[in-house]
């Protein structure tokens, strides 16, 4: 509002193709992250939710859609709070984080994924946290539901506790009794004339806004459920921690896919040594050296470099394991081995993290991981 008028119409139409590019790039990294083949072999139970075929386009249009929405109605409601008082704003805005890193921090899930160590990995998760809750909180990139980032239910309860919020500074600002008139030597340029910006608003027109843009948001999430692939609803609600997450990822893949089972050395070794650390060595010493004769794609210098020193086998237990190959060979000739000695020769420890952690939280309903059918 500028002079008891309305500003042109091309304000309104700059404002409405800002928000909807913000939309592209959130629908975006959110399709590409899903359609991409590795990351749906690699967490398929997480992976997938966009058709295969017919529907893509539609989705990633109401994906989009949905994005430019929220980032509309949380801009309106945060210009009206800052209106009414930028230290209520601020207010509002440390006191939503706080309670995010008291959750995450209570449920021992502060670590980042990403694999850096001591003081500097600690404040790079801080950094990293903070960063995607607030890229969450205004666009509701659906990528970061994964439960290394915001989690599914905290994601879904999120977006509905973030529209809450707009209709509350809306509210406050008509009624906290707070002066909310014309600013003062405070001016503009529109068409290279310096006009005085009033703040001022009608109720009326404020409630239409929000209710009409979070009214529009409401419907394209609707539409996104409907048209998703079924089977990954419960992402969406999911109460999986991040570092949860990572250690089912390695014990959930089959024995021979190394390829779902080397992301866990990606990760930070904060979410996965100290309750499956000895599994993950075990697999280590026991591919090492055929991965270093076929050298698969991922068997990188980056990927080697992030591996545990501790964990990489030296020449003398390379030996070793070819001497034992040729012996259980040797027994095998003769029928005194059977294919279950067989594998238990090469096998890791017993796998007994993948039962405790599943009856800790994995069979539940809310589990990033679905559980295994019958």
């Amino acid at each position: 509002m500028r002079n008891g008028g309305y500003a042109p119409i091309s304000v309104y139409v700059s404002v409405f193709l800002s928000a909807m590019m913000v939309g592209f790039a959130s629908a975006t990294i959110s399709y590409d992250f899903d359609v991409s083949p590795s990351n749906r072999k690699e967490q398929p139970h997480f992976y997938g939710y966009i058709p295969d075929r017919g529907s893509r386009t539609i989705i990633f249009a109401v994906m989009t859609l949905n994005s430019a929405l929220l980032l509309l109605v949380r801009s309106f409601s945060a210009a009206m709070l800052i209106m009414v008082g930028k230290r209520y704003f601020i207010a509002y805005m440390v006191g939503d984080m706080a309670i995010y890193m008291l959750q995450k921090r209570a449920r021992r899930d502060i670590h980042y994924w990403i694999p850096v160590e001591g003081a500097l990995g600690t404040l790079m998760s801080f950094c990293c946290r903070v960063i995607m809750k607030l890229i969450t909180d205004f666009t509701g990139v659906i990528q970061f539901r994964n439960a290394v980032d915001l989690g599914g239910m905290y994601w879904t309860v999120n977006m509905f506790l973030a529209l809450l919020a707009s209709w509350l500074s809306v509210w406050y600002y008509f009624y906290s009794g707070e002066d909310t008139g014309t600013v003062d030597d405070l001016a503009v340029e529109v068409d290279d004339l310096a006009v005085e910006v009033d703040k001022s608003i009608e109720e009326g027109l404020a409630w239409a806004i929000v209710g009409g843009l979070s009214g529009a948001w409401a419907v394209t999430f609707g539409l996104f459920f409907l048209l998703m692939k079924k089977g990954y609803s419960y992402t969406f609600f999911s109460m999986v921690t991040g570092r949860q997450a990572t250690q089912f990822q390695f014990l959930k893949a089959d024995d021979g896919n190394d390829v779902a089972k080397k992301g866990v050395i990606n990760c930070n070794k904060g979410q996965w040594k100290k309750e499956i650390g000895g599994e993950v060595e075990a697999w280590v010493a026991a591919n090492w050296w055929r991965w270093k004769e076929e050298e698969p794609h991922w068997f990188t210098e980056a990927w080697i470099d992030k591996v545990p020193e501790e964990y990489i086998p030296s020449e003398a237990n390379r030996a070793a394991q070819e001497e034992e190959r040729e012996a259980m060979r040797s027994r095998n000739k003769v029928g005194t081995t059977s294919p279950k000695a067989l594998a238990r020769g090469f096998g890791s420890p017993a796998s007994r993290s993948l039962r405790g952690i599943r009856a800790t939280m994995g069979g539940s309903k809310g589990s990033v991981i679905a559980p295994e059918e019958e």
